[in-house]
């Protein structure tokens, strides 16, 4: 499939993140428990899916061949910021997989090479030019950048969780609000990039918000499938009201 198809299917519509980190039930037997939150994601009338490893990836892929596959690996350098899908090897194993999106961290932080985590976008091009790169990002500086090397989507997923963060947000936390705004500042400033939302969308009506200011489509992570954060936000609210 060519990059304009892959970008034309998954256009005003809902990818789902189907992932579990450390700490979520769900990690035990990862790669089964996944594959099912696909099926009810699939049934529900996902446009795609977002997934970690090769190990997720994979059985989603082989078993949805005709949904967006847009797939990250998560690897953790001590002491280094850039870890997801850091490095072509990362890249390779995805493409394997059948992914026709790959998504990497495209900040303006150094990589474990020393080369900054962006110059991966033209990388994958050369080797691979059907496949759509996107450039998950914080900043509007960093989706400035990642547009400018030729990122197809431009992400936020980064947005609050990188030193450069006006707000930033704690990682697998219940908390927080989606950032509008930044939708906003890329539109305006790139007004032909493909933008992608995802952070913080809690309900319905942060769907629409975020098509309303920008976004061609969106990514819903925590709040379709992580059971355990979904209670969380209700006994986080139930126990607000009640200590007030």
């Amino acid at each position: 499939m060519k990059r304009e198809e892959t970008l034309n299917k998954i256009r005003h519509g809902i990818i789902v993140s189907c992932q579990a980190v450390a700490g979520n039930p769900l990690e035990a037997e990862v790669a089964r428990n996944m594959l099912l939150m696909a099926d009810c994601a699939a049934k529900g009338g996902c446009v795609g899916f977002r997934a970690n490893s090769p190990e997720v990836v994979k059985p989603i892929k082989d078993k949805y061949p005709d949904l967006v596959m847009i797939g990250i690996w998560k690897v953790v350098s001590e002491g280094n910021p850039v870890y997801i899908t850091p490095s072509m090897k990362e890249v390779d194993a995805l493409v394997e997989c059948g992914c026709e999106v790959i998504a990497c961290d495209c900040t303006n932080e150094k990589n474990v090479d020393g080369e900054y985590a962006w110059t991966i976008i033209k990388k994958i091009h050369d080797k691979y030019p059907d496949v759509c790169v996107m450039a998950d990002i914080d900043t509007l500086d960093d989706a400035l950048i990642a547009y400018r090397e030729g990122a197809d989507i431009i992400s936020t997923t980064m947005n609050g969780y990188t030193p450069h963060s006006i707000v930033k947000h704690t990682p697998g936390s219940s908390e927080g609000t989606a950032n509008f705004e930044l939708l906003r500042q890329i539109k305006e400033k790139a007004p032909d990039c493909f933008l992608l939302h995802e952070g913080r969308i809690w309900t319905r009506e942060d769907c629409v918000e975020a098509f309303r200011n920008g976004a061609d489509c969106i990514c819903v992570g925590k709040s379709i499938t992580n059971p355990y954060k979904i209670t969380e936000r209700f006994v986080n609210a139930v126990n607000t009201y009640f200590g007030e």
